[in-house]
C-alpha cells in the first residue's frame, strides 16, 4: 500500500491555483493544471516523506530553502504551457489501469458517488443502501453526508425525493462514526503534541470544552486535506513514473515473504529522493519518460533499490508516526472485504469495484 508522497506536490498545486487567480479570466482558459504542476515537479528535487516527522522537516525545507525556486518555475511552467505547449503533451491521456491503486479508484468512486469527502470506510454502508434499493426495483440515490451534494434531480425518483441520509438512523450513524474520528484524531494529536496522560490535564481539558472542540475541528480539517493530497494524482491525471518502476525492481527483486514484511514505502522515498521526478500526464509522456529512465538510469536505478532495502532492514524505524495516507490505504482493505460481505460475493477488488458501484446506480 502506499503511504508516501513528495511534499512539494501540495505545496505546487495550492501556489499554482493563487497565481492562476492573479491571471486575466482569458489566460485562465488556457492553463492546463495539470501540466504546469508535472513541468515544475520535473524541474524540482524530490522531497518525499513517509511519516508525520519527515514530512514537516520536507515541508520546512521547501518553503525556507527553495521557496523561491518554486515561484519562478511555477511562473515559467504557465507560461510555457500557456504560450509555447508543453513539449510532452499529448491529447491521449494516460492509460486508466495506472490509477487502478486505493487512492485512484477511491477518487473515481467519489466522482461518481458525488461526493467531495469519500473515505474508504464509508464505501461498505453506501454499498449496502445502492444494493438494498437495487434489489427493490427502486431509483437510486446516492447517500450525502452533510458535507456533499447530491445527485441531479433527473435521477431520482417522486417516490425517493427523501435522501436516506435524512433518516434518524443513517443521522445517528454518523454522529457515532464521527466521534469515533474524533476520538483517534485527539489520541493521535496528543501523542505527536507530548501532551501527557494526567488526571489534572483530563479535568483541566473537561473545563475548556471550546479549546476542545477547536482542536477537534482542526484536526477534522487536516483529515480532509490529508485526503485531499491522497487523491491528489488521480484529480489531476497525474503519475510519478519512477515511482511504478521502483516498485515493478521491488517485486522482482524480492521474495513475496520479504516483500510483504518490509517496509516498503520507506524503500521507495528513500529511492525517489534520489533520482530525478518524471511526472507525466499524458501516454505519451508516460512513455517517454520509462523509456529515458529504463536506458539512461536502469542499472543506477536497482543499485539503489538495493541499498534501500539493505538500509531499511538495518535499520526500521517503528515508532516513527506515519502518513494518514497509512491508515487511508489501511481502510481499502477492511472496506473491500466488507463489500465482499455486503454483497455475497468474493472477487471484490480494486479493478472491478468502480464497476460494481457503477451498476448499482444504474
Amino acid at each position: 500500500m502506499s503511504a508516501f508522497t513528495n511534499v512539494l506536490e501540495e505545496i505546487v498545486f495550492r501556489e499554482l491555483q493563487l497565481q492562476i487567480g492573479e491571471l486575466r479570466p482569458e489566460l485562465q482558459e488556457q492553463i492546463n493544471i495539470s501540466e504546469v504542476v508535472a513541468y515544475t515537479l520535473n524541474r524540482l528535487p524530490p522531497l518525499f516523506a513517509t511519516s508525520i516527522v519527515g514530512y514537516k522537516r520536507q515541508h520546512d525545507y521547501a518553503l525556507n530553502e527553495i521557496n523561491s525556486q518554486i515561484l519562478k518555475l511555477i511562473k515559467s511552467g504557465i507560461r510555457t504551457v500557456a504560450f509555447i505547449g508543453d513539449p510532452l503533451h499529448d491529447k491521449k491521456p494516460l492509460p486508466s489501469h495506472l490509477f487502478i491503486n486505493n487512492s485512484g479508484v477511491l477518487y473515481q468512486l467519489s466522482k461518481i458517488l458525488n461526493r467531495k469527502y469519500l473515505y474508504w470506510r464509508d464505501l461498505p454502508y453506501i454499498v449496502k443502501k445502492l444494493a438494498r434499493h437495487s434489489t427493490n426495483d427502486q431509483d437510486q440515490t446516492v447517500i450525502q453526508s452533510d458535507e456533499t451534494i447530491v445527485q441531479p434531480e433527473s435521477r431520482i425518483s417522486s417516490r425517493n425525493k427523501l435522501l436516506i441520509s435524512q433518516s434518524k438512523r443513517f443521522k445517528e450513524k454518523q454522529v457515532e462514526r464521527k466521534q469515533k474520528e474524533l476520538t483517534y484524531l485527539n489520541e493521535r494529536l496528543n501523542k505527536d503534541l507530548n501532551i501527557p496522560s494526567d488526571p489534572i490535564f483530563e479535568d483541566f481539558s473537561q473545563d475548556i470544552s471550546w479549546s476542545d472542540e477547536r482542536k477537534t475541528a482542526d484536526a477534522m480539517e487536516i483529515e480532509y486535506k490529508a485526503l485531499e493530497v491522497y487523491t491528489l494524482q488521480a484529480q489531476l491525471g497525474m503519475i510519478n513514473v519512477l515511482e511504478y518502476l521502483v516498485f515493478e525492481i521491488l517485486q522482482r527483486m524480492l521474495n513475496p515473504s520479504l516483500y510483504a514484511n518490509l517496509n516498503i514505502n520507506e524503500v521507495v522515498a528513500y529511492t525517489l529522493n534520489r533520482f530525478p521526478p518524471m511526472y507525466a500526464t499524458s501516454n505519451r509522456g508516460f512513455k517517454y519518460l520509462r523509456h529515458k529512465m529504463i536506458t539512461e538510469f536502469s542499472r543506477d536505478l536497482i543499485i539503489t533499490v538495493r541499498s534501500g532495502v539493505i538500509k531499511i532492514m538495518n535499520c526500521p524505524r517503528p515508532d516513527s508516526s506515519p502518513l494518514l495516507f497509512y491508515k487511508f490505504a489501511q481502510e481499502h482493505e477492511q472496506a473491500l472485504a466488507e463489500i465482499n460481505n455486503v454483497l455475497n460475493r468474493e472477487d471484490v477488488s480494486l479493478n472491478n469495484v468502480v464497476e460494481i458501484v457503477q451498476g448499482l446506480l444504474a
